[in-house]
């Protein structure tokens, strides 16, 4: 460690958090049930296992959950929808989820960003012989 960054003062560490407004943090996995989230981000990508192939990874905050599972707001749940093939249904039935139109030709995805949308999510696959850290959506629509 550099000396600009070494504190040999131990009492500058002698720190009392304001912890009023702490929530705690849920274990485990995000359930799988219906939930309303938000596009927080997105990243346009290239198939490892499909060369040449596009898709976009969405970043999606879980908000407006009620009662037991209001721990998991602002959760992030992680969605990938591709840009050409047999599964751009899938980034069709996301825009329109967002926006409530159908997507068509040329569209700017930056749009997205902000949009709501409501997430139904099922339990991620396992890998490796683990059970699911993270879990799936398995539908989107327009939030109810």
């Amino acid at each position: 460690m550099n000396n600009n960054n070494q504190m040999n003062d131990a009492d500058m560490w002698l720190i009392t958090p304001d912890l009023s407004e702490a929530t705690e943090l849920a274990e485990g996995v995000l359930p799988p049930g219906v939930y309303k989230a938000r596009v927080t981000g997105m990243e346009k990508k290239e198939s490892k296992s499909i060369p040449s192939t596009p898709y976009i990874k969405w970043t999606l905050t879980i908000f407006g959950a009620e009662g037991e599972l209001t721990k998991y707001n602002n959760w992030k749940v992680y969605h990938n929808t591709m840009l050409s093939g047999k599964g751009t249904g899938i980034t069709k039935a996301f825009v329109k989820a967002c926006t409530g139109q159908e997507l068509e030709g040329a569209f700017n995805f930056a749009l997205l960003h902000g949009a709501e949308l409501q997430v139904t999510l099922k339990e991620g696959k396992p890998y490796n012989g683990e059970p699911a850290k993270f879990p799936e959506v398995a539908k989107v629509e327009q939030i109810q």
